[in-house]
């Protein structure tokens, strides 16, 4: 190599997986709008303060729906995230285990993913390279 580090030409390299992560990350944000502007109406109309509100009061009135709003996309991200990377690193931690086992020698172990799981066809892939490994040793 020159020294010089690769980039990657292609940024959309499995745009399935990388489109559903993009909509999900915009559907946690468009819930948190939604839910600001729920929790703010419902703060304005319990307050009654449809009347106009100076810029001091006006801090003091937008904050406490901000706070629930921050708070509930905060949990959102949370829940969303886990079951985000519990579809990639699930899969990943599979696919490592079944590599070791058939690296050790087992030529009955074959990768199984969940229907919804990442990376399926890098499943099959790899249980193809584990069969093609098994007729070279039985030759």
């Amino acid at each position: 190599m020159n020294g010089k580090k690769q980039r990657r030409r292609r940024k959309v390299v499995d745009g399935k997986l990388q489109y559903m992560a993009i909509a999900i990350a915009l559907t946690v944000v468009v819930a948190g709008f939604v839910v600001f502007a729920g929790i703010a109406w419902l703060y304005y109309a319990i307050a009654g303060l449809r009347g106009s509100v100076s810029g001091s009061e006006l801090l003091l009135v937008i904050l406490p729906p901000l706070l629930v709003n921050d708070l509930v996309i905060m949990v959102l991200a949370v829940i969303v995230g886990i079951f985000m990377t519990h579809r990639i690193a699930g899969p990943i931690y599979r696919m490592e285990e079944d590599i070791d086992k058939a690296l050790a020698g087992d030529s009955t172990v074959r990768v199984r993913l969940r229907g919804r799981d990442a990376f399926q066809s890098l499943a099959e892939r790899v249980n193809h390279l584990i069969e093609r490994i098994d007729e070279t040793r039985t030759r």
